[in-house]
């Protein structure tokens, strides 16, 4: 019997990778507890400390690198403008009622300003453009008491999770998805014009901002930051795993490969924070190892969270994570960590679930017409079938098809 591979475990549960469900709520809770003492101090300084610095790393790595596996199975199905349409719907509704919710609910209960003074403020419409990607942290008076002034720290991936999109859509356009080693190669380049941004004395421009602070139009179109900062992992992450995906049938679901690469992130923990450990240096060596690591995990059997069975709550989590811990800082100042983070996870699991059940899940209707995930999700497992016309068929790297969702 030949040793199973990424792909065969996927066929067996019919393309539906059953443990991502699982890694989405953990490494979403996980970001939330993240968050958590700089929320409590307004210092980031803590991020680099021994040992803690990684998961700071690994979380959003793990996170692009599921998001890219699963958009590569979408893009081997669906036309570029489904694609798009798709995930368009997927992103774009929740994220507009939260930014909407923040800016009309949230920030006039909280800002310390006259009502009037905060709704003829420019940044309180300014803060609309998060929709779209052009980040913008604070609202006028909101929050400007606690250490962290940022009303919604985690929209800063959210340029990143677009331009991922919109890379995918170009590969697709141009039949790459039928061509993957040079989807790695891509990812060589990206990571090659790190080293040699590093190499040659620059550093990530504009470096860090200060907290609650966007960069100019000029610094987000011509900056170093994609290739040093701590975005530059996030495309290196997304590309890896879709060409994990494509290489699928190749590579083995080996749990002694498993048990090397955590052994290889456990050591790379160990060592870090240092000099030489830099952006280049983490996404060549470190980053391809947490892509197998998701992978692996997500066509696993898993269990299931108990409490966040009843949906896909972790774009929820996502979404209204820093505003609930911002809240909970407001009410109890002087409370410790971790019942900050207890009582803000509850709120947060509480607008999770009102996005998933009232949000995300009704315009799952919406998809289901060429999303298989969107089908899935939506009705009990033996009235999942394939879709008409383009069946759950994926192509494989040397072009043949095989009976398999995704």
């Amino acid at each position: 019997m030949p040793a199973p591979s990424i792909g065969s475990m996927l066929d067996r549960q019919k393309g539906f990778g059953p443990g991502f469900d699982f890694i989405r709520v953990a490494l979403a809770i996980a970001v939330v507890a993240g968050h958590t003492p700089y929320v409590a101090t307004g210092s980031g300084t803590s991020d680099q400390a021994w040992i803690i610095w990684f998961p700071q790393f690994a979380i959003l790595v793990m996170f692009f690198a599921l998001s890219g596996f699963l958009i590569a199975a979408s893009g081997l199905r669906l036309s570029v403008r489904e694609f798009l349409i798709n995930r368009g719907l997927r992103i774009i509704p929740a994220l507009a009622v939260e930014i909407v919710l923040s800016a009309l609910i949230l920030g006039p209960i909280f800002t310390t300003l006259p009502l009037a003074d905060y709704f003829t403020s420019v940044g309180t419409w300014k803060y609309f453009t998060n929709v779209v990607g052009l980040v913008n942290y604070t609202l006028p008076g909101v929050f400007t008491g606690n250490p962290a002034p940022e009303v919604n720290s985690s929209l800063w991936t959210v340029p990143f999770e677009y331009g991922c999109y919109a890379v995918m859509a170009l590969i697709m356009a141009f039949g790459l998805l039928r061509r993957p080693a040079l989807i790695v190669l891509g990812v060589v380049i990206l990571v090659g014009i790190g080293f040699a941004v590093q190499i040659t004395g620059h550093a990530a421009s504009p470096s860090q901002l200060p907290p609650g602070v966007a960069g100019t139009m000029y610094d987000k179109i011509f900056s170093t930051a994609l290739f040093l900062g701590r975005g530059a992992k996030l495309p290196v992450a997304c590309l890896l795993a879709i060409a994990v995906y494509l290489y699928r049938d190749r590579i083995p679901y080996d749990g002694r490969i498993l048990a090397a690469c955590c052994a290889f992130c456990l050591a790379a923990a160990l060592l870090g924070p240092a000099d030489w450990i830099t952006q280049p240096v983490l996404n060549a060596v470190v980053a391809p190892a947490l892509v197998y690591i998701t992978v692996f995990l997500g066509v696993s059997e898993l269990p299931k969270l108990p409490l966040f069975s009843k949906g896909d709550y972790s774009y929820g989590i996502y979404l209204y994570g820093f505003p609930m811990q911002q809240v909970v800082k407001v009410w109890l100042p002087n409370a410790s960590m971790i019942v900050q983070f207890a009582i803000a996870l509850v709120l947060i699991t509480t607008f999770a679930a009102f996005s998933w059940h009232w949000i995300e899940k009704p315009v799952l209707k919406l998809r289901r017409h060429f999303s298989f995930v969107a089908r899935k999700r939506l009705e009990p497992d033996e009235m999942v079938k394939p879709l008409e016309g383009i069946g759950p068929l994926a192509v494989t790297v040397s072009g043949s098809r095989s009976a398999r969702s995704s």
